[in-house]
Order: C-alpha cells, then sequence, then structure tokens
C-alpha cells in the first residue's frame, strides 16, 4: 500500500491536537449512547461488487464478495430526513485481515454538492458520496454510489430490517474535482446479515484502504484517530453494560 501523500505545512503542527481532541469526543459520544457516536442503527447484507469492463482505475482488487451496511446518520425517527450511509468492505482485498472499507454518505452528484452532507428519508433517493477526497493515479476524487435508475425511492430501515435478501443494486463511481463520474462496479445487496454480526462490523477507511487509492487531506488525518476511539467507546460501554448485570445478579 502507498504512502498518505506528504502534510501540509498547517497539518503538522494543528493536525495532532485536533486528533486528539476529536478521537476523545468520539470516544465519549459512543460509551454514553453504547453504539456508533454516529450512525448507530443500521442493517447488513452480503454484497457482491463487479467491475465494469473499461470502468475507472479502481484497484483491480475491488471485485467479488462485499459487505454492506446501511444506516442512518444520527439515529433520528424514519419520518424524519436524516443523512443515509452506505459503509462497504471488501475482505481481505489486499490479504488477510487486510480489507478494503468505503464510507458514503447521502450527498449530491454535482460537482460541488458531492462534498455535502444532504438528508434522505429511503437508502435509493440521493446519490451516496465518500465526500471527503481520495488520491487514485496522482488525482484528487470522490467516490461515489448510484442508486440503480429502475428502482423505487426508498426503502427505509424498517423495511430493510424485514427483508431476507437486499436486492438492491448501486453503481460505484469514480469523479474527477470537477468532471463527470465515471463507472467503475456493480454493487448487488444479497442476504441479510444477522443483527448481531452486523453492529460488530468496525470500518475504517482511513485504515483500511490500499491498491492505490489513498484517503488525501488534512480532514482525513483528523477522521482517521476517532475510528478507533468510537470502538473503544463501545467496548467500554459493552464491558459496562455486562459488569452490572452481573452484580445485579449476585
Amino acid at each position: 500500500m502507498e504512502g498518505r501523500g506528504r502534510p501540509g505545512p498547517n497539518e503538522l503542527t494543528v493536525a495532532p491536537s485536533l486528533a486528539t481532541s476529536a478521537a476523545a469526543l468520539f470516544r465519549r459520544l459512543s460509551r454514553r449512547r453504547g453504539r456508533r457516536a454516529f450512525h448507530p442503527y443500521g442493517v447488513g447484507f452480503a454484497a457482491e461488487l463487479r467491475r465494469l469492463d473499461g470502468g475507472a482505475l479502481l484497484p483491480a482488487e475491488i471485485d467479488g464478495e462485499a459487505i454492506v451496511r446501511l444506516s442512518r446518520s444520527l439515529g433520528a425517527p424514519e419520518w424524519l430526513p436524516d443523512p443515509c450511509g452506505l459503509a462497504l468492505r471488501i475482505p481481505d482485498a489486499y490479504g488477510p485481515g487486510r480489507h478494503q472499507d468505503l464510507l458514503l454518505a447521502s450527498s449530491g452528484r454535482a460537482p460541488l454538492a458531492r462534498h455535502l452532507l444532504l438528508p434522505s428519508r429511503g437508502f435509493c433517493d440521493r446519490t451516496y458520496s465518500s465526500i471527503l477526497t481520495y488520491r487514485l493515479a496522482g488525482k484528487r476524487v470522490v467516490v461515489l454510489a448510484l442508486p440503480d435508475r429502475g428502482q423505487r425511492p426508498g426503502p427505509l430501515l424498517a423495511e430493510l430490517r424485514e427483508r431476507d435478501r437486499g436486492e438492491l443494486e448501486f453503481e460505484l463511481a469514480v469523479a474527477p474535482l470537477l468532471g463527470a463520474p465515471r463507472p467503475a462496479a456493480r454493487l448487488h445487496l444479497g442476504r441479510r446479515l444477522p443483527a448481531a454480526l452486523t453492529e460488530r462490523l468496525d470500518f475504517d477507511p482511513c485504515n483500511n484502504s490500499g491498491g492505490g487509492l489513498e484517503p488525501a487531506g488534512s480532514l482525513n488525518r483528523l477522521r482517521g484517530p476517532s475510528y478507533g476511539a468510537s470502538q473503544a467507546g463501545r467496548a467500554e460501554a459493552y464491558a459496562s453494560h455486562h459488569r452490572a448485570g452481573a452484580g445485579a445478579e449476585e
């Protein structure tokens, strides 16, 4: 896996303190909530990702079996719009335990709108975007997931929890900062995963990436430590809950 790139002149002095503060905040939020700080409720599916012939230059390893978690960002009631998330993992893409993770959120398709977090009710209502940029073949790009045009708007999270199979289709695309998206792969959601397995998934796009696809920019450097901190907060909440349960049984 290639290096992360050289930090800018301000990143060396600003990023460590901000990263520490952000990590501490995410750890407290996750521990208090007992779940992820954001995107606390979701549903997981086994999926298949197939590269398109002549598609954008995504890593060759982004092909085959995948795992997808669909979620709502704030956990608001479903009658309220909420940014929706599509978390994608290609297990063992670069060797045992070396996954490719992508975290995408409901956004816009136009160049500037790709960097905006936009609310949505259903999971096929909007384009999904990585929001922050990646470096690919020496250029800054965003990764998009476009719902299949033939699908109706929706579905809601409650409906997905009742499905045995996701049966949703997305087109994965790569877009330059000011250009049109280039199709890269097709993503098909299959069987629904057990809820317990879904909640044990720990996605980390900053550390789980490779094949020349690298998270770029200072904001990605700031958010990287937050994922581990959120996972630690959830583990602490889980341990505290079980200690309290054991004490009540004595």
